[in-house]
């Protein structure tokens, strides 16, 4: 952070909302670009007159100051304070350059007035609270100083009263601001906290919608949606990926034999197990894409695994299989998958995939179920197709 001390809790109350530098200076600069046009409007009526030397001193100030934002907001974005930082220390150059005009240009009364009063109105509702009340402070100061200096320092001033019951209603003008700017801060924070639930509550309806209500892992919709970006993927730059498509061996025997609450607790506890499993793979060799696992339909699941070709997804999945085979679940129910393999080919489509992996599955179940198979490289014929549904499931 490179704001300071003045700005720190402006700079770490509210975020930019979206506001671009270079719209923050455009809009500082028509400020500028509008008390301009009121001293002129004043000049050219004969409520004002300016001595040439004060004309071009504010000119030439006016412009160096908004050439050093101009600057700020072309900085690199790494290079840049925080927009509420930045929009504090322009609502400090504009409050002096008023201030200076308030003091060389007598009788300025309503010009005076509108600069110091749009000034504020820049910050309203760029920098937070208190930051807020600290910029009336300064503006109230700084317009009294201007108004009690003249008058100390100038020979014939005018009358004081005048431009003391302008600084009355400057006064209290800034008071109810201040107020007012507490009351928007404190809306501000209740919809930035609303927002924040809210992203939260998508956040969970999303991780509900791409989940299996029972397994937790994730559902067909996500695990196909997921599929079409590895295709996308691999199709961009020859990434490998693979699939591995499990089946639960004889598992309507066991709902059948044990009923349907122990098919749903195994189910969930092969769920459980295989993920756990797939996250120790990862953490062993990380990945861009993670590995994704979740329930294809009934007792069936599948397994991405993007950055894996062939040989690897055979091992990854033989080594699962070695897991579920190895520990009963709930040391009472011994239970079984046979798994079928396939590495993405460049070309094919998803459902081809798929029902290549799908033939690998068919393979192990006819071979005596509880193994691995793997998608030949070679097209399957149609003929191979049957068979291997034919043995059975």
């Amino acid at each position: 952070m490179l704001a300071e001390k003045f700005t720190q809790a402006s700079a770490k109350l509210h975020p930019d909302y979206g506001r671009k530098p270079l719209a923050q200076f455009y809009m500082a600069a028509s400020l500028y670009l509008l008390w301009s046009g009121l001293i002129w409007l004043s000049i050219a009526t004969g409520q004002l007159s300016i001595a040439p030397e004060v004309g071009v001193l504010m000119l030439a100030g006016v412009a160096a100051t908004n050439a050093l934002f101009f600057g700020i907001a072309r900085a690199a974005p790494a290079d840049q304070p925080p927009a509420p930082a930045v929009t504090a220390l322009q609502c400090l150059f504009g409050l002096f350059w008023a201030a200076l005009f308030t003091y060389f240009v007598p009788a300025s009364g309503a010009t005076t007035l509108a600069m110091f009063i749009t000034c504020m109105l820049y910050t309203l509702f760029q920098v937070s609270s208190t930051s807020f009340r600290r910029l009336a402070l300064i503006s109230a100061a700084a317009y009294s100083a201007a108004i009690v200096l003249r008058y100390l320092t100038v020979a014939q001033a005018g009358p004081f009263w005048s431009e003391g019951v302008q600084l009355i209603t400057y006064l209290g003008v800034m008071g109810w601001l201040t107020l007012f700017a507490g009351h928007i801060h404190s809306l501000r924070e209740e919809l930035h906290d609303r927002n924040e639930q809210l992203r939260e509550n998508i956040r969970k309806v999303a991780r509900v919608a791409e989940r299996d209500h029972l397994t937790k892992s994730f559902n067909r919709h996500y695990i196909m949606d997921t599929l079409a970006r590895e295709k996308g993927r691999a199709d961009r730059s020859n990434y490998p990926v693979s699939i591995a498509i499990f089946d639960l061996d004889h598992f309507k025997r066991l709902n059948d034999e044990h009923g349907h609450l122990v098919g749903d607790r195994v189910l969930k506890v092969f769920a459980k197990r295989v993920r756990a499993e797939l996250r120790g793979m990862d953490a062993i060799n990380p990945s861009d894409n993670r590995r994704s696992f979740g329930r294809f339909g009934g007792e069936e699941f599948i397994a991405i695994l993007p950055g894996t070709n062939l040989s690897g997804a055979e091992s990854c999945a033989e080594r699962l299989r070695e897991n579920v085979a190895g520990q009963p679940i709930d040391d009472a129910y011994q239970i079984t998958v046979s798994v079928g393999v396939a590495e993405y080919r460049r070309g094919e489509t998803v459902p081809e995939m798929l029902a290549r992996a799908d033939e690998a599955l068919y393979l192990a179940k006819s071979r005596g179920r509880n193994r691995v198979e793997v998608s030949d490289p070679k097209p399957a014929t149609d003929a191979e197709v049957i068979d291997f549904r034919s043995a059975g499931s």
